[in-house]
């Protein structure tokens, strides 16, 4: 090698054009960085609360706030393997909060706590997971592409009924 020096705007012009994949292994460690959190706000009437999920929201911990009027709702994107989006109550509910999917073949593959261990009946797809009126502070759940196979799309995980026997929280429709 030699000992002549090139500017930093060429190095990254280098690595920019570079025609490779990154293949990260099983044991590939990322630190610093922190999930987005999004304050969603009441909309006071039937609806969108806002517009569609994008892909790039994907690792995004949406807030869901006291409701005011009426059953409201955020719609997940298009499958994509990979996507995740997380949901917490941050108050009681007071109204209906539901993530939806296109509701004409895609599914949500869910079950829920019945309180005593168990749950509520055999997992199976759904269109829509979301807060009941009655959901109090810490309710949550996740919910992961894991297909773009419309009947096994999505994935519902890490679901918290925050009421007491964990029961009355969470809404599948």
């Amino acid at each position: 090698m030699g000992t002549k020096r090139i500017g930093l705007a060429r190095v990254q012009a280098l690595i920019e054009n570079l025609k490779r994949e990154i293949k990260w292994g099983g044991g590939t460690t990322f630190t610093g960085a922190a999930a987005a959190v999004e304050a969603l706000t009441d909309l006071g009437a039937a609806g969108d609360i806002r517009t569609a999920l994008t892909a790039a929201e994907s690792g995004t911990i949406f807030t869901v706030p006291a409701l005011t009027s009426d059953t409201q709702q955020i719609d997940l994107p298009a499958p994509k393997v990979g996507l995740t989006y997380t949901f917490v109550m941050v108050d009681t509910a007071g109204e209906v909060f539901n993530v939806e999917t296109d509701v004409s073949a895609t599914k949500i593959l869910a079950v829920k706590p019945d309180g005593a261990g168990n749950n509520t009946a055999i997992s199976q797809g759904y269109n829509k997971i979301g807060f009941k009126a009655a959901a109090v502070l810490g309710s949550s759940f996740s919910v992961t592409c894991i297909s773009t196979t419309a009947a096994v799309a999505w994935l519902a995980h890490d679901v918290i009924d925050g009421l007491a026997a964990n029961v009355g929280s969470i809404n599948l429709a």
